[in-house]
Formats: C-alpha cells, sequence, structure tokens
C-alpha cells in the first residue's frame, strides 16, 4: 500500500509538471443496475399483516436490472504523453427489481400463502467520487479515453418499494427502509469519446461491500453492479 501511495503521488506530480491541458465536463448519466451475490434474487414474495395493513418484501435485494439515473462533473487533466487523470462528482440513483409470485398473509392467528403478481423496486440514492487514471488513444482525431478507477458512494438512503396483486384483485404496496450501510467502494472502468463538445461513455463498476450487512440468518451477500452510460458536454 506504501508502495502504491507514493507511486501514485509521484505520477500525480510528473503529470501537474507535463500537463497538456484541462478539461471540465458536465454528464448526463445513466444505465442498468442490479445486485450480485448468492442472496441475489430474481423472485420473492411479500410478506403482509392484515391487522396492520402492511408487509415487507422478504428479500428485495434483486437480480434484474432497473434503469439508474444521475447527473455528475468530470475534472480531467491531459499530459503532453497522452495520460490522463482527474475526478468526477456527482449525484445518482441505483437500484434492482424483484418479482413478486406470491404473497404470505397473517393476522397474528394463521398465515397462508396466495398467487400473485407484481414486483419490488429497491431505489439507492448516492453522492459518488470517482478518482481515475488512464490513457487517451487517437489523441489527435476522435481522442479515446480508456480509465480505470474507484467508485466511493456516500448512501443518502435505501428504500423497498412494492407492488402486487393476487388473484382475487386484492394490493399490496410496501414501502421499508432498506440502509444497512452508509458508504459503497466500487472498482469502475470506463471507456469514453468526444466529438467537439460533445461525447459518450460507458462504464462498469461491481460494489465491494455487503448490502445486507447486520442480517442474521442463512446466507446473507448482496452486492451492486452497475452498467453506465451517458453523455457529456464540454465547458472548457
Amino acid at each position: 500500500m506504501k508502495k502504491l501511495i507514493v507511486f501514485a503521488f509521484s505520477f500525480l506530480i510528473y503529470s501537474n509538471s507535463y500537463c497538456q491541458k484541462t478539461e471540465l465536463r458536465v454528464s448526463l448519466d445513466s444505465g442498468l443496475s442490479s445486485f450480485s451475490g448468492e442472496s441475489a434474487e430474481s423472485s420473492s414474495s411479500i410478506n403482509f399483516n392484515n391487522n396492520s395493513g402492511s408487509g415487507y418484501t422478504n428479500n428485495p435485494y434483486g437480480s434484474k436490472n432497473v434503469l439508474s439515473y444521475g447527473v455528475s462533473v468530470n475534472l480531467k487533466r491531459v499530459t503532453k504523453a497522452n495520460f490522463v487523470y482527474g475526478i468526477g462528482l456527482g449525484y445518482e440513483n441505483i437500484g434492482s427489481k424483484t418479482s413478486i409470485n406470491s404473497i404470505s398473509l397473517y393476522n397474528e392467528v394463521n398465515s397462508y400463502n396466495v398467487p400473485a403478481s407484481g414486483k419490488t423496486i429497491m431505489s439507492i440514492n448516492t453522492i459518488n467520487a470517482n478518482p481515475f487514471i488512464g490513457y487517451r488513444f487517437n489523441a489527435s482525431k476522435l481522442p479515446i479515453d480508456l480509465v480505470a478507477g474507484f467508485d466511493f458512494a456516500s448512501i443518502l438512503n435505501t428504500k423497498e418499494c412494492g407492488d402486487a396483486t393476487d388473484e382475487d384483485g386484492n394490493n399490496y404496496t410496501t414501502s421499508v427502509d432498506r440502509k444497512t450501510i452508509s458508504t459503497d467502494f466500487r472498482p469502475r472502468i470506463q471507456v469514453s469519446t468526444d466529438y467537439k463538445k460533445f461525447g459518450v461513455y460507458l462504464g462498469y463498476s461491481f460494489g465491494l461491500l455487503n448490502y445486507m450487512d447486520g442480517y442474521v440468518g442463512g446466507t446473507n451477500d448482496a452486492y451492486s453492479k452497475i452498467f453506465r452510460f451517458g453523455i457529456t458536454y464540454q465547458v472548457f
């Protein structure tokens, strides 16, 4: 770790001394996000209490993708040797989807299952910092930047929203706070290109921290994964 810090510090000094230019971009971000890990499932059930009229999804950590969205700014330095480094900062909403195939009903005395159809969406709001380093190819024509780095995500809130209907037309909804961790740490790789002021990018990141931290009983492993794409505009 000490050698890595010394290398990174030396590289930053070198780049700053010989840098060619600084670029600032704003970005409209989107993508597909879901959970991976042994506990991520494509379907689950809703546990619902008839007496209180409330319930929760048995396992809301879905392996199905939902559309993510966000906005960010990106500050990048490009050296004469076409090395690039910088940092991005922005807001992002990610999550997952789980299909609901049954309702587990209980009334403090009896419990029983009824078939149902619906879905549960996990919604996670974060503030991200993304330091990165990479290389610019084809710099004199249509530049292509290939960079790698990390997402340091501060999790603002995590919420489950379920909605399902049984065979008799009865509707069941859930709205549950599911925040278990406050930060996520994700390795990230991204490729981008620009034409004049506008650009596009594709990226992928995967979380290393368990969103089911603190759960007891059975296997409890769920990690974020995000396929990103977006458009950028170069301010200068």
